[in-house]
Formats: structure tokens, C-alpha cells, sequence
């Protein structure tokens, strides 16, 4: 439980870098362009490569806590039934 908290809080504080300037979104950047290469979409503009960073950031933690807590509500569904 305690990892789970902290890389939300990571990644949180990495959001709040990258919106304030204080993270260059090029930091992040790498990671999104093998993944828009991957997928085959085109890559984001420069100007725009700071909004796409934080999307990805706020994706990252949406799929991974729902997923989290998917597997915990069903695990304690089996668990009772």
C-alpha cells in the first residue's frame, strides 16, 4: 500500500513539474515518442509536448489505480463468496 502511494505521489509531483516548467517535458518526452512511434501515430509538436506528457502522466494513474482497484474488489467478492 505504502508503494502504491508513493508512486502516485511521484508522479503527481512529476505532473506539477512538468506544468510549472520546472521538469522539461523533453524528460518525459522520450518515453511518449517510442510509445506514439509504436502505435504508429504521429508525435506530438514541441508546443504541444508538454500537454501530451501530462495526459500520458494522468492516464499512467488512472489505468494503474483502477486496475489496482479492480483486482482488489474482486479479489474480496471470491474472497466472501
Amino acid at each position: 500500500m505504502i508503494g502504491v502511494i508513493a508512486i502516485n505521489v511521484v508522479l503527481v509531483l512529476l505532473a506539477f513539474g512538468i506544468a510549472g516548467g520546472i521538469v522539461p517535458a523533453k524528460m518525459f518526452g522520450g518515453m511518449v515518442s517510442v510509445l506514439h512511434k509504436t502505435i504508429g501515430i504521429t508525435l506530438p509538436t514541441p508546443e504541444k509536448e508538454r500537454a501530451v506528457a501530462l495526459i500520458w502522466i494522468v492516464s499512467m494513474i488512472v489505468i494503474g489505480d483502477g486496475m489496482l482497484f479492480l483486482l482488489l474488489f474482486l479479489a474480496g467478492a471470491v474472497v466472501k463468496g
